[in-house]
């Protein structure tokens, strides 16, 4: 099954209080690249999460940004240390005694204490915040192989139908290649003519054994063999699971140096412009395949 390296997937949970909204988004890359963005409570998932990622993406740059926050239901956001503010109380009176002087102590002084007064990791119940992400982490996992399989399913019926043009064009090739013999026989007795004039002309036996060679040099029946060949097995890899693009590729190096060779044979404008043709195709082709996870 074809798959694309882009798709987007989001998943939003919320359970006792808290709500955690997940989204991934997938591009072209030769690799595997995962990249994500956890909240300070989620950090040491870190690698269970790229784990579960790599297990379902093999190539692509995968971003993963997960958020947490509190509900409707989750009360406050800030927790309050009521043992440390009462010895913050009494050592201020203390200092406040010793000096003779009022000590002011400001809100912001309070809240840039982290011991103090806690934000959302000491308002967090933490396995409850971990299963909470990690089932929203598989959801929008879910959702982006979704779309990277429909995605898939758009190039692999391009695919198919570039591969039976691509057919097509092969067939056209095959009756032009089998007449090169017989061509180049009639231009070269032409030829030998016009040279010898009201001479003596090479003796048959001569015009024939060039022939031959000639016939020998320009056969490309193995080439149009082995271009089939890749073809139907292009036709057959496009059903198969996993990672196929890298497999794609080889395939399409293959159908352009069997083109090459096509070209370099045959020695003949009409073949040399069907193979132009089938070069072409063969460009839009790995143009598509550059998507094909």
């Amino acid at each position: 099954m074809i798959r694309s390296m882009t798709g987007f997937g989001r998943a939003e949970l919320e359970r006792q209080g808290w709500r955690c909204g997940v989204e991934i988004r997938s591009v072209n890359s030769r690799f595997l690249d995962v990249r994500l963005r956890l909240p300070q409570p989620l950090q040491h998932l870190e690698e269970q999460y790229k784990r579960q990622i790599r297990e379902q993406c093999e190539r692509g740059k995968v971003d993963c940004s997960v958020a947490l926050t509190p509900g409707e239901g989750a009360g406050a956001a800030y927790v309050l240390n009521r043992d440390l503010a009462r010895q913050y109380g009494a050592l201020i009176g203390e200092l406040q005694q010793a000096l003779g002087a009022t000590v002011n102590v400001n809100l912001e002084d309070l809240l840039a204490n982290r011991q103090l007064v806690g934000g959302l990791e000491a308002a967090l119940d933490e396995e409850g915040a971990d299963a909470l992400a990690t089932e929203t982490v598989a959801l929008a996992l879910q959702a982006l192989q979704h779309m990277r399989e429909r995605e898939g399913e758009l190039l692999r019926q391009d695919l198919s139908a570039r591969v039976a043009n691509l057919g097509a064009m092969l067939d056209e090739l095959v009756p032009l290649t089998r007449d090169l013999p017989a061509v180049y026989a009639q231009r070269l007795r032409e030829k030998l003519a016009l040279l010898a004039g009201d001479g003596p002309i090479p003796a048959e036996e001569r015009i024939v054994q060039e022939i031959a060679l000639y016939a020998d040099r320009c056969d490309v029946s193995e080439e149009l063999t082995r271009f089939r060949a890749h073809l139907a097995h292009l036709t057959h890899l496009m059903d198969d699971r996993g990672a196929l693009g890298r497999k794609i590729e080889f395939l399409l190096q293959e159908l352009n140096r069997e083109a090459n060779t096509l070209s370099v044979k045959s020695s003949s404008a009409p073949v040399s412009e069907r193979v132009v043709d089938i070069k072409a195709e063969l460009e839009k082709l790995r143009e598509q395949i550059q998507n094909i996870e």
